[in-house]
C-alpha cells in the first residue's frame, strides 16, 4: 500500500461549494449544501493541497495515514517548488 490521505471536512465549513467546484471528483454537496469529502483514503494529490488552501473557512484537513500529520503545502525554496512540508 502506498502513501494515502485522508481528507476531512470540518463543521467550520460555510457550504460555499468552492472546493465541489474545484475538485468535483474528490468533493460533492448534498441537498442540505453541505460538503462531503471522499468516503475513504485518496492517494496524494497536489489538488486537494490547492483546494485545502482555497477554503475560505479552512475547514478541510488532510492526513498522511501512514505518519497521521497533517498534509500542508509545499515550501517555497530558492529553488522552487518541490519540497514537501508536514506539520506535527
Amino acid at each position: 500500500m502506498g502513501e494515502q490521505w485522508r481528507v476531512t471536512v470540518h463543521k467550520t465549513c460555510r457550504r460555499s461549494g468552492i472546493c465541489a467546484a474545484q475538485a468535483p471528483r474528490y468533493f460533492s454537496v448534498d441537498d442540505d449544501h453541505r460538503t462531503r469529502p471522499p468516503a475513504g483514503p485518496v492517494a496524494p494529490d497536489p489538488e486537494l493541497i490547492d483546494v485545502a488552501e482555497a477554503c475560505p473557512a479552512e475547514a478541510i484537513t488532510l492526513t498522511d495515514l501512514v505518519t497521521g500529520r497533517p498534509v500542508t503545502a509545499p515550501a517555497e525554496s530558492a529553488a522552487g517548488r518541490g519540497t514537501r512540508e508536514v506539520r506535527p
